[in-house]
């Protein structure tokens, strides 16, 4: 796992999912880098490099973090009230300003960078070297501005790939495009859409690089003002593109709230445009970072939610963990869409308006908050978190199926949440990265290398694994170990593993003994009621061992185990002064439990 430190830009790489960790310890390698705040971090999964981007720095770094190229970005003569090309002269408010990093993305064959300088253009460097430039234009034309030029306004953005009549004379007739979301500036071209499509690939003249050009699409709104997003992610999912944002609702409550809004990858014409609402119990109404991973099987959005400061867009420390399944999600927007374009654009009652009043030729050109709570998505609240903040979020759902979420928060622990198939959620333990630091918007887990272990050391008896309560280990009946659940040979098999973080697990017991009582010079059947017993299959059988004693065969009725209690001439001879009747669970002790494969 990776992290970006803001506090110190000590950029952080975790091996192992551990204990709470120090970076001293062998589990994590750091790297201290320049830059700070550290805004982006990407991972290349092909070769397993790293590129970090900050303030007028931009790295890339191999897998064990060693630094391979550095490149200045700032700061550069520039201001937010001129247009780039900046001449000193033409521009009297212009300084040395500092980059900072809005856009760090790959695309086949280079890496998209765009900074908060000259309005927010962006460039095309090599992937095998950040120092080589592909793609810079010196003279960008307004078309070109696709970042916000203030650090304190989100930009967000995803490549996809489509196909288009337009190109059919290119090659394939494959059009590569960057969907952008950015929030408002009062400064600089105030014409920006807050969702715009810019062009790739391919860019033969006149084609301009990062150009949004007409036919592409964008979103037309009323008042770029005030329909001022606060974006915070991009995703690809489908044949769709999601933004996740937050914004002031106009029309109806004036709060702050966290919409979702979807469009088809194709839709260059922005008709198939569609947002709701995202709700979550307690009062969590603004976004805060999310992630697209798997929950059991299914796709969802993860997402950190935080209670806003009374009507303003101020998170305070209270946070919540929240999931919509993208099923959930995109039923929500087909009733949506269903009440705009065939129910009049009114709710259920015939009252009230809940979608735009009307679609343009361009794009779907609408007022901010046009849709209200009857078309919104109430999400799973999985775990309350009320004193730290999250920023980064990260699903892995890889391990033994179980999903877990790790996000970042303002106070430098990576903490850990296990969430079950009822949408409920665990806190259960937390990685320590950077004292005192609080946790960067990115946090990435490298595919190749992630991995779980039981904690060190490995517990050696049943009781000691189950105590540990650890969502990724378990003891494994037969094989006597604490281990993972896929390294228990017969897992799949009913109480062959029994589950650490399950409450109700316990060990294989002989919970009742009947007879209670017996002579030691009679031989009988024993029965004993066992809890956890495993599950057998086909022609196997289970044995009791009485000490030291041969194996006896036992017959399995359930979760009852019968055996023949061992002859009184092997039983060793009575302690002086014991009485004539011994209890067999104290002078016949079943101390194992063996499987035989008939």
């Amino acid at each position: 796992m990776l992290a970006s430190s803001i506090s110190s830009s000590v950029l952080l790489f975790l091996l192992l999912l551990l204990p709470p960790a120090h970076p001293a310890d062998a589990s994590m390698q750091w790297v201290k880098l320049e830059g700070s705040p550290l805004s982006h971090l990407l991972l290349d999964p092909r070769v397993g490099q790293l590129f970090v981007g900050g303030v007028d720095h931009l790295y890339q770094l191999t897998s064990d973090l060693e630094v391979m190229s550095h490149v200045k970005t700032g700061p550069l003569l520039d201001s937010p009230d001129c247009l780039p090309p900046i001449v000193a002269q033409d521009c009297p408010s212009a300084t040395p300003t500092h980059n900072h990093n809005k856009l760090l993305l790959l695309e086949p064959g280079s890496l998209i960078v765009c900074g908060s300088l000259f309005q927010g253009t962006c460039e095309k460097r090599s992937l095998s070297n950040i120092s080589q430039l592909i793609y810079r234009t010196s003279n960008p034309v307004d078309t070109q501005y696709v970042a916000a030029n203030d650090p304190r306004i989100s930009t967000v953005a995803v490549v996809i790939t489509t196909r288009s009549k337009q190109e059919a004379g290119m090659p394939s007739g494959v059009l590569r495009l960057l969907m952008v979301g950015r929030g408002y500036t009062s400064r600089g071209p105030g014409d920006i859409p807050p969702i715009t499509t810019r062009r790739l690939h391919p860019v033969a003249p006149p084609r301009r690089a990062f150009s949004q050009e007409e036919e592409l699409g964008k979103l037309v709104v009323g008042s770029y003002s005030e329909y001022n997003n606060h974006f915070v992610k991009a995703v690809a999912h489908g044949d769709h593109v999601y933004f996740l944002f937050s914004r002031r609702d106009m029309r109806h409550t004036k709060e702050y709230r966290t919409y979702a809004s979807r469009l088809c990858s194709s839709d260059r014409s922005f008709y198939s445009y569609v947002e709701v609402p995202l709700l979550c119990r307690g009062g969590y109404n603004l976004a805060q970072g999310a992630w697209l991973g798997d929950l059991s099987g299914t796709p969802a959005l993860f997402v950190v939610m935080a209670a806003g400061q009374a009507s303003t867009p101020i998170a305070t420390s209270r946070s919540a963990l929240c999931v919509y399944t993208m099923k959930d999600l995109d039923a929500t927007m087909r009733r949506a869409q269903e009440v705009c374009y065939t129910e009049g654009g009114l709710d259920s009652s015939g009252q009230e308006e809940i979608c735009p009043s009307h679609v343009s030729a361009a794009s779907w050109s609408h007022e901010p908050g046009s849709v209200s709570p009857p078309a919104a998505l109430l999400g799973a609240k999985l775990q309350t978190l009320r004193e730290a903040g999250g920023l980064g979020i990260i699903c892995s759902s890889c391990t033994d199926h179980q999903t877990t979420v790790l996000f970042g928060t303002n106070v430098s622990p990576v903490l850990q949440v296990l969430v079950r198939p009822d949408r409920s959620g665990h806190l259960y333990g937390s990685l320590l990265v950077d004292g005192g630091g609080a946790i960067g918007a990115d946090l990435l887990l490298d595919e190749n290398t992630r991995q779980s272990r039981c904690p060190s050391p490995v517990p050696t008896d049943c009781l000691s694994c189950l105590s540990i309560r650890d969502p990724y280990c378990g003891w494994c009946v037969l094989e006597g170990r604490c281990s993972r659940k896929h390294e228990c040979e017969r897992h799949l098999l009913d109480n062959h593993w029994l589950w650490s973080f399950e409450q109700t697990n316990q060990c294989v017991t002989v919970q009742s003994l009947q007879p209670a009582n017996q002579s030691r010079d009679e031989q009988t059947q024993v029965t004993m009621s066992v809890v956890q017993l495993p599950v057998l299959q086909g022609a196997e059988s289970l044995s009791c061992v009485f000490g030291s004693l041969p194996p006896q065969p036992a017959v399995v009725m359930g979760t009852e185990l019968t055996c023949q209690s061992p002859a009184p001439e092997l039983l060793p001879p009575m302690p002086p002064g014991s009485g004539e009747r011994r209890s067999p669970a104290e002078s016949s002790r079943c101390s194992d439990l063996l499987l035989n494969d008939l």
